[in-house]
């Protein structure tokens, strides 16, 4: 949930997501190719999710409604990438309500799929393909951020959501809710499920699911609610190197801090490596000693796999002249692993 977002009226949302269609691509197949002459679209300011499909890259930004936008990446292309200066294209979505849209990914059948929090669920460009249970509701600001994707041998995409965590925002909630939870910060949760090639299994409830874990993210000293707290934008899986023969699948969570006093600082951005149970493996990275100086405090909000197992693709939010960058980071070398199959750079990650 981007630091900066507000709410918007009813009538607001759909003048936005009517300006959005009225310059929006066409689609074609499941997906979204845009046509050859896409109509110019607005700059993306905040980018909340990010996936690679193919050499574009596509990021989803949580003030625009109903789309998800391509960029095409430069051969040869640095670190760095200012997203804006390579001209994005539109992708629409279908019905016109998929708004507060927080992560992006690919499954394993060629589907693009986008992350809804207000709505909680997944869409593609047909429309819904997973509405999720009652216990991943946007609570005080809190909810769905991230979405990973890898496929199973038998095409079966495997799933992960992330739901946030952290402080949640007392000013959202109804004052007997305040009360009664004082505004403590509350644990992300991964919540893991399967769909099947083709399938759209609409409501998937929490006992369905495969799994569900709450991550130990680290635990600052200091008193509440001036000490910083993590929330959990984004994630990816993670095969961890350290066991042979056998898979040991979990998680590499970028996290985020943010203190609950007025107005908030929001001072740390770090990856942290998490087994599928949700206790945490090692210590974690601070994105500020990769990122160039002036991305030390950007909001980091979405993350993929660049190369899977070797380099992250990250995006950061605008922020007042702070222009929108996405950031290719190069893990540590005891952090790397060996992918399995053909898994090449710039596609999704599986």
């Amino acid at each position: 949930m981007s630091s900066s977002k507000a709410t918007i009226s009813a009538t607001a949302r759909r003048g936005l997501a009517a300006a959005l269609l009225a310059g929006a691509v066409a689609c074609s197949g499941s997906r979204g190719v845009p046509a050859s002459e896409p109509a110019p679209v607005a700059p993306i300011r905040e980018a909340s999710g990010v996936a690679m499909e193919d050499g574009w890259l596509c990021v989803v930004d949580d003030s625009v409604p109903n789309a998800y936008f391509r960029i095409r990446m430069p051969p040869g292309a640095g670190p760095l990438l200012d997203r804006n200066s390579l001209h994005p294209e539109a992708v629409r979505l279908p019905l016109g309500i998929w708004v507060d849209l927080e992560s992006i990914g690919r499954l394993a059948d060629g589907r693009m799929v986008v992350l809804s929090e207000r709505l909680r669920g997944l869409a593609d460009t047909q429309g819904l393909v997973v509405e999720y249970d009652y216990p991943l509701t946007e609570y005080g600001r809190r909810g769905l951020e991230g979405l990973a994707v890898r496929a199973l041998p038998d095409g079966t995409s495997r799933v992960a959501v992330l739901w946030e965590g952290g402080y949640p925002d007392l000013g959202s909630l109804n004052p007997q809710l305040e009360l009664r939870t004082g505004g403590r910060p509350l644990s992300p949760i991964v919540f893991i499920h399967d769909i099947a090639p083709g399938a759209r299994p609409g409501r998937v409830r929490w006992g369905e699911g495969i799994a569900h874990a709450m991550l130990e993210v680290p635990v600052l000293e200091g008193e509440e609610p001036e000490v910083q707290r993590f929330r959990a934008p984004d994630l990816v899986w993670y095969r961890f190197p350290d066991r042979e023969g056998d898979e040991q699948w979990g998680f590499l969570v970028l996290i985020s801090s943010q203190n609950r006093v007025e107005p908030p600082e929001y001072l740390h951005h770090w990856l942290q490596r998490f087994r599928a149970d949700g206790t945490a493996v090692g210590e974690p990275l601070d994105l500020a000693e990769y990122v160039p100086p002036k991305l030390a405090r950007a909001n980091w909000e979405g993350l993929c796999w660049y190369k899977e197992g070797e380099e992250l693709l990250l995006v950061h939010e605008a922020q007042g002249d702070l222009k929108a960058h996405a950031f290719r980071l190069r893990l540590p070398a005891e952090w790397q692993y060996q992918a399995q199959g053909s898994e090449k750079p710039g596609t999704s990650s599986r």
